[in-house]
């Protein structure tokens, strides 16, 4: 399993090193005539098919009983599914968004009517689970039911939305739970953490510095990723 990891994180510490730089790319694209308006369509276009790529490539490479390369192939083939759950976990995002947003309009109703009922003023707690409850549904639930529709998909094609079996795979407290604890500690925290910087740290060591830190955030990002998508398939193998 841990040469199989190996080679997962570094095909998508590779990609998605490409994926940032045309995105960059896109990002100093001057919108001034129809032929930067087309390139920035056809670099939009280019991001979205690399992304998918990258994520439908990796999850099948967890397939077990395949040397790493077929299944690289294989889960390539079937990019499109990356993109169905995508959407997916587009969906989840305004969800809970839509939800957060319809809380931050009734915060005060909530705190009158607890108020007037209870007569306490301590309502922090009521708003905190709200906003936690959607962070659950975010990045607990939505990420489950992508990777786990993405590792279904990459074998059986888009035939699988139909099935419900990624459903039920994505709410098993197994997945569910594997996913958030690695998207948190290697994803999650480190992103967290790019941007500090020691105090008294010299000029001249800065650079090395930011260098080695930035290093390590990627690398623990895509081992991070690559354990996400392993999620979704179950129980790892041991190739």
């Amino acid at each position: 399993m841990t040469r199989r990891l190996a080679s997962i994180a570094g095909w998508l510490l590779v990609g998605h090193g490409l994926w940032l730089t045309l995105f960059w790319g896109l990002l100093h694209v001057p919108e001034s005539s129809v032929w930067m308006l087309s390139l920035s369509g056809l670099l939009t276009l280019t991001l979205v098919a690399l992304g998918a790529v990258l994520h439908s490539g990796a999850s099948a490479s967890w397939q077990t009983g395949r040397p790493f390369g077929s299944a690289l192939a294989s889960g390539i083939r079937r990019a499109h599914v990356a993109v169905v759950a995508a959407l997916i976990f587009g969906m989840v995002w305004w969800a809970t968004g839509a939800l957060l947003a319809w809380h931050a309009g009734v915060a005060g109703q909530i705190d009158a009517a607890y108020i007037a009922r209870t007569g306490r003023s301590q309502t922090q707690w009521i708003h905190a689970g709200i906003f936690w409850l959607a962070m659950f549904i975010r990045w607990s639930v939505g990420l489950a039911l992508a990777v786990s529709l993405l590792a279904v998909g990459v074998t059986a094609g888009l035939r699988a939305l139909g099935s419900g079996a990624w459903i039920r795979a994505a709410l098993a407290p197994r997945t569910w739970l594997t996913a958030t604890f690695w998207f948190v500690l290697l994803v999650a925290i480190p992103w967290h953490l790019a941007d500090r910087r020691p105090r008294g740290l010299s000029l001249s060591m800065e650079p090395w510095f930011v260098g080695a830190k930035l290093t390590l955030v990627a690398v623990a990002m895509a081992v991070g990723w690559a354990l996400v998508l392993r999620a979704g398939h179950g129980k790892p193998n041991r190739t």
